[in-house]
């Protein structure tokens, strides 16, 4: 989900460009670049899955001329690598849709911060919080870190788009938006769900060893 055209964002573009360049900094400075540089593996696999990522994000369908929707796989790529690795994978995937010219360069922190930081946070967190309230049971961390992690980052990022498209637009365009976007957001939830599920679903099955947020002692071993 994003801005695909210039909406003179102004201020409110600048101050979204500064939260994220402030969570991407932190990013940068909490990746673990030992691990990473000296694990050939763990590059391939990363730069693989960024990759896929950013080729999916260029299959989207534009709702309106200034807002589109694709599937984020944020939840994906934060259980994969954790969210620092996750938020510099969704960057980049942003980075090559506005270089195609499918995404504003004008709005490009507010895109930045609808489809890479608030949906990574989001799995992020509910993935902590599944990780301290919850048993530790398989099929939990499956459906709630993984499907209900990518439903609700979905929300997130889908009300997010709301939120700029009221503060950047006219109340006539709102009104084109919320007739045209708006009534899509709740059928955009449950394939971003599956999609996620699914992926994570085979890939702790069969190379659990690329989801760094599963444990297979703790959640296998266990059960």
């Amino acid at each position: 989900m994003s801005f695909s055209a210039s909406l003179s964002p102004g201020w409110i573009g600048l101050l979204a460009l500064g939260l994220y360049g402030g969570f991407l900094i932190w990013a940068l400075w909490a990746v673990p670049w030992r691990i990473l540089l000296r694990e050939p593996g763990l590059q391939h696999l990363f730069l693989g899955g960024t990759l896929v990522v950013g080729l999916i994000w260029q299959l989207q369908a534009a709702i309106s001329y200034s807002v589109s929707i694709h599937v984020l796989l944020a939840t994906t790529l934060t259980l994969m690598f954790y969210w620092p690795m996750a938020l510099i994978a969704t960057s980049i995937a942003l980075l090559a849709l506005t270089l195609a010219g499918k995404a504003s360069w004008d709005m490009f922190g507010i895109n930045a911060l609808i489809t890479c930081l608030v949906p990574v946070l989001i799995s992020h967190g509910l993935w902590r919080w599944v990780e301290r309230a919850l048993p530790a049971n398989y099929f939990i961390f499956v459906l709630i870190a993984g499907c209900g992690g990518a439903a609700v980052a979905a929300l997130g990022s889908g009300l997010g788009v709301i939120l700029f498209a009221a503060l950047l637009t006219s109340n006539v365009e709102f009104s084109f938006l919320s007739r045209d976007y708006f009534l899509f957001l709740p059928l955009t939830l449950p394939p971003e769900a599956i999609i996620n599920g699914v992926i994570i679903t085979s890939m702790t099955a069969f190379l659990p060893d690329w989801v760094r947020a599963f444990d297979p002692q703790k959640y296998l071993d266990q059960a």
